[in-house]
């Protein structure tokens, strides 16, 4: 979906006590075929890294996006990512009748992040409170005030302004959302009916060209530096 040029418009947030926790997925990280989106496997071999190594995960989270303290981090958990990645049955493959190959994945910091926050949310077993994440245009500022600093990587400032906004003008239904499978009908769906306030989410002269999956994958960052921004203020101090 392409994204006009807009200004940006305050939108009311509400003080809504209301908490929701969402279900953790069933589904093994392993079983996948080569029909199965990319973010779908992506999303499992992130659940897979965060059930053995959660600590280093929130580690890595806490880095601010585009850093090397990021690459840095990354490394503590790069040989368990490896190991998760999935194996693909490829017995239907032309003449092979017992082979197996390797799935290779190519993805960005910040597609990892997103998936990883959110399985963290699954397992953690995190409240999703609305009047955190119904911030408004305020949500612009959420990883910054997360990480206590602006990223030095514009594309990742301005992509997760985007997300945090729209987190805080559809709270209501961002549970839904990280309930759906990625990549599928029900989350683009979702995304879809968020539309109307992304003209109220992108700064002046900015464009924006994202997909369903990528925008879920962004606005999961910005609801767990949402739901966490006073934790890890604690923890600088």
């Amino acid at each position: 979906m392409a994204l006009g040029v807009c200004g940006a418009v305050a939108a009311q947030t509400t003080g809504d006590p209301r908490g929701f926790r969402i279900k953790q997925p069933e589904a093994d990280h392993r079983d996948v075929t080569e029909a199965t989106p990319p973010e779908l496997t992506m999303m499992r071999t992130a659940r897979c890294i965060v059930d053995d190594q959660v600590e280093d995960v929130e580690a890595y989270l806490r880095t601010v996006p585009g850093s090397t303290q990021e690459d840095t981090a990354f490394a503590k958990f790069e040989r368990k990512l490896n190991r998760c990645m999935p194996e693909m049955d490829m017995s239907s493959v032309g003449n092979m009748q017992r082979a197996r190959g390797t799935i290779t994945m190519r993805f960005e910091h910040a597609a990892l992040r997103g998936a990883l926050a959110e399985n963290v949310l699954h397992q953690n077993d995190v409240e999703l409170e609305l009047g955190r994440m119904a911030r408004g245009d305020d949500g612009m500022y959420v990883a910054e005030k997360f990480h206590g600093e602006r990223s030095g990587d514009p594309s990742r400032v301005f992509a997760l302004g985007f997300a945090g906004c729209v987190m805080g003008h559809n709270a209501d239904a961002i549970p839904m959302l990280l309930e759906t499978e990625p990549a599928s009908a029900e989350e683009k769906s979702l995304i879809g009916a968020m539309a109307p306030s992304f003209g109220q989410c992108v700064v002046e002269g900015q464009t924006l060209r994202l997909t369903a999956p990528k925008l879920r994958t962004q606005i999961a960052e910005a609801v767990y530096y949402a739901l966490h921004d006073s934790e890890n203020s604690e923890a600088a101090e």
